[in-house]
């Protein structure tokens, strides 16, 4: 017999159905880890039922650039432009990190995003300081049962501790668990490759990072657009090395004919609207995207200084895309008398662009029939939620992240009226705190100033802040 859930009672937030001031509930059918059915009055007699009780019912949504090692260190980089960033975490909190702790980090981490609805997650992980951390990192992420991608990250990490000796060595390692992914992941991830920034490497390293993913047909994410790498897209423009394949991340820096390029080459771009504002990359490029004609997506960056929720993330580059719209308008001397981009559009970006951008387009970010059962019911109990709205407007700008009632990933039940299932919280937060007390211990004794890639970021940072 098929594996049935039946979700009943409940408002869909899709962004292709019209605004509804008084919506009506209707069921979702999962049969075998697919959407079903949405309609209607559902009969699944046999079917496990999940009383939705008017909850808003949305697709997962689609964090399409994390940095999830860093969860074991939240709140550090709470006042820190992107230099201090640089100075702070690639050279110091990175190089103090053991095995133990990215796998707790990338467990809570992964845990975090399924509480506030996010099933799926882009992870780029620039820690693979060992192949231990490596193994680590993965299973913490398998163990969590996020969807997803993890990005192996070839950046050279100063520790004094060194288990790669060169770039080759790194390579090699990377052969290795691209070879063994599959037997050791779990089913729901997928490999994928993290490349180096270009300000740190040459191009012939980049070229054969590149070689690699390519090789591998994997998933390749990059910074660009920041100080690092100003004009990165122009710059693999110009060598013939921009692909479908590719997930750029930032772009602030950008020129709009580099967007053009990208949304060209059929690649994808997520936005970090909290990180790039605070950090000094300049105004999230959604709106330019947009004109580009790509579809954006967003992520949450660096969990050392953001919340895991995608409603923050989706609300910022939604209200900051109209602020920039309705500047143009009042720098004329008039004021606005329309809005162009809408709540649906945010939701799309945050789902389906997400999808798209991960090259899972169609399989997910959707709550149409035959999408995997990724989904998430967020209350209408609240006061927040009082009267009950649209759908989509109630959840983009009323709801919060606490409001995400059950969660399921490819039809299976990972969070229940309200609480994780089978998660020790109380024991994960003893281990956590334990963890970020033993990483800010050995990070002055960890970290390898006189290393090349110490040198390298230094030069970029005063190359970038004028202080050379």
């Amino acid at each position: 017999m098929p594996n049935e859930i039946l979700i009943r009672n409940v408002y869909p937030a899709d962004p292709d159905l019209a605004p509804q001031t008084r919506p009506r509930p209707t069921d979702i059918l999962v049969r075998d880890g697919r959407i079903a059915a949405v309609e209607d009055g559902i009969q699944a007699p046999d079917a496990e039922v999940i009383e939705g009780d008017r909850a808003i019912a949305v697709a997962g949504m689609v964090d399409s650039h994390r940095h999830v090692w860093q969860t074991a260190i939240r709140g550090v980089a709470a006042d820190w432009s992107l230099a201090d960033y640089v100075r702070e975490i690639r050279v110091g909190y990175a190089t103090a990190y053991t095995p133990e702790h990215i796998y707790l980090a990338n467990l809570a981490g992964a845990l975090e995003a399924l509480d506030t609805g996010v099933t799926t997650l882009c992870d780029f992980s620039h820690l693979m300081n060992s192949p231990a951390h490596a193994e680590a990192a993965i299973q913490g992420l398998t163990d969590a049962g996020i969807r997803g991608v993890f990005c192996y990250g070839f950046y050279d990490v100063p520790a004094r501790e060194r288990a790669f000796a060169s770039h080759d060595d790194r390579l090699r390692h990377a052969e290795e668990v691209a070879q063994s992914f599959r037997a050791t992941a779990g089913p729901l991830l997928d490999f994928g490759v993290a490349l180096t920034e270009f300000g740190l490497v040459g191009p012939d390293v980049t070229d054969r990072e590149l070689a690699f993913a390519r090789r591998h047909d994997a998933l390749i994410t990059l910074h660009v657009g920041t100080f690092g790498s100003p004009h990165g897209i122009a710059d693999l423009d110009r060598r013939g090395r921009l692909g479908p394949d590719m997930l750029h991340v930032h772009a602030n820096m950008c020129g709009d004919d580099e967007l053009e390029r990208l949304v060209a080459s059929g690649g994808g771009l997520s936005i970090t609207p909290e990180t790039e504002m605070q950090m000094g990359m300049g105004w999230p490029v959604t709106n330019r995207l947009i004109e580009a004609g790509g579809l954006p997506s967003f992520g949450v960056d660096i969990a050392s200084n953001i919340g895991g929720d995608m409603l923050t993330q989706m609300r910022l580059a939604l209200q900051t895309a109209r602020a920039i719209d309705n500047q143009k308008v009042l720098d004329q001397g008039i004021v606005p008398d329309r809005i162009g981009l809408t709540v649906r559009d945010a939701l799309r970006f945050g789902t389906e662009g997400g999808a798209r951008a991960m090259r899972m387009g169609g399989e997910i970010g959707t709550l149409r029939k035959g999408a995997r059962a990724d989904i998430a019911l967020f209350a209408t109990s609240g006061l927040n939620m009082m009267p009950m709205g649209d759908p989509v407007a109630m959840l983009l700008l009323e709801s919060r992240p606490g409001d995400a009632a059950t969660v399921l990933v490819d039809g299976r039940v990972v969070k229940r009226d309200g609480r994780m299932v089978g998660v020790d919280l109380a024991g994960l937060r003893e281990k956590l705190d334990r963890a970020f007390g033993e990483i800010a211990d050995r990070v002055a004794e960890s970290r390898d100033t006189a290393a090349g890639s110490s040198n390298a970021y230094a030069r970029v940072v005063k190359r970038a802040t004028g202080t050379d």
